[in-house]
């Protein structure tokens, strides 16, 4: 967000420029003037209208793994992979690959689900589909960051609020955090309120998104940690044996403080943390500047988050960290969901009938 007055100023005429060409834009997809593409096989978009982290990595993820489980059916996952080298180049994600090629969230999603999902990046989804979707034998395509992608016709659209700081201040970017105003919730036919433990009142949001978009069906869902990871040793150590453990934690993601929170709330003692740029790697100076932070608070460890691992893995780090640093390994957990699965059993069906 713009902190200059002079520059707000400045950029005002350019700020209504651009918030008349987002409702534009929107009006022509809703009207049909601006015609989508479609696939042969179901679409579940998963996306937000804020900027910053709401946890859509981990709720892909985890609707991955309920539509393997569940239902039996291959998920391919379609991603632009943001700040990745050549965006406009379509490549399928292997467990190996590199963050600099395929991005860090793809990355990390294959790795996660292994060879059970498909990844595939590219800026052009439809592209990315109709190039390997039959290749990697997809029965359902997962749009990664979807909510705006709207060239690409979808069966579910899924938008998530992160209820710590649902809408900012309500303005759009750059005044704001919305990528689009609040009212574009009534696209959504499911609305998923992350990190719900942090709400300060969840009636009065659910209430108030009612209000917007009175067909969508609103679930809760939190990031809960599982465990950690000790690369140095590979080793596995479990979160009550990291309670009350001394820790700086550092991460390079959307919403850094949700994760200095959730260690706190877990029971870990964050005695300082420091936070990075979405998606860069810090350099190795402000690494070992971090370290010797770490070193002079006598902490036991040094925690940093799985997709940030995923980035550091590649730059030698445990020369530098060694047997402190620990990777926190978090779920998205669902409220209801049974009536999810139900509700996606029912759209599923629909798009196979049809």
């Amino acid at each position: 967000m713009l902190n200059s007055v002079l520059l707000k100023i400045l950029i005002f005429p350019f700020y209504l420029i651009y918030l008349f060409l987002i409702n534009l834009r929107n009006f022509l997809y809703s009207a049909g003037y601006f015609k989508t593409k479609k696939l042969n096989k179901p679409v579940i978009s998963v996306g937000n209208i804020t900027a910053g982290g709401t946890g859509k990595t981990p709720f892909t993820i985890m609707l991955s793994e309920l539509i393997i489980n569940e239902f039996g059916l291959k998920p391919c996952i379609l991603s632009r992979g943001y700040k990745r080298d050549k965006e406009g180049e379509i490549r399928i994600v292997e467990e190996n690959c590199s963050f600099v090629k395929c991005g860090d969230e793809p990355v990390l999603i294959k790795q996660r689900l292994k060879d059970k999902a498909c990844v595939i990046v590219g800026k052009n989804r439809y592209e990315s589909a109709l190039k390997h979707g039959e290749e990697c034998n997809c029965e359902v395509y997962i749009l990664d960051d979807g909510y705006q992608h709207r060239k690409l016709s979808r069966d579910i659209d899924i938008c998530l609020v992160d209820c710590s700081n649902p809408f900012g201040n309500g303005k759009i970017i750059p005044y704001g955090i919305l990528r689009e105003p609040v009212s574009e919730l009534k696209r959504a036919d499911i609305i998923v309120l992350t990190r719900a433990k942090y709400a300060k009142n969840i009636t009065l949001l659910r209430k108030s998104i009612e209000e917007i978009n009175k067909k969508a069906v609103l679930f809760e869902a939190d990031l809960e940690i599982s465990h950690f990871y000790q690369p140095a040793k590979d080793r596995i150590i479990a979160l009550e044996d990291m309670q009350e453990k001394r820790v700086v934690s550092f991460s390079a993601i959307g919403n850094p403080l949700s994760f200095k929170a959730d260690l706190i709330t877990a029971g870990l003692n964050v005695i300082k943390s420091f936070s990075f740029k979405d998606h860069i790697v810090p350099s190795r100076e402000k690494l070992e500047k971090l370290n010797a932070v770490a070193n002079e608070l006598k902490v036991d460890y040094i925690v940093a988050t799985e997709k940030d691992w995923v980035k550091l893995r590649e730059e030698k780090v445990l020369e530098i960290f060694g047997e402190k640093l620990t990777i926190c390994i978090s779920n998205m957990l669902l409220s209801r969901e049974k009536d999810f699965l139900k509700y996606l059993e029912g759209r599923l069906n629909d798009k196979r009938n049809s």
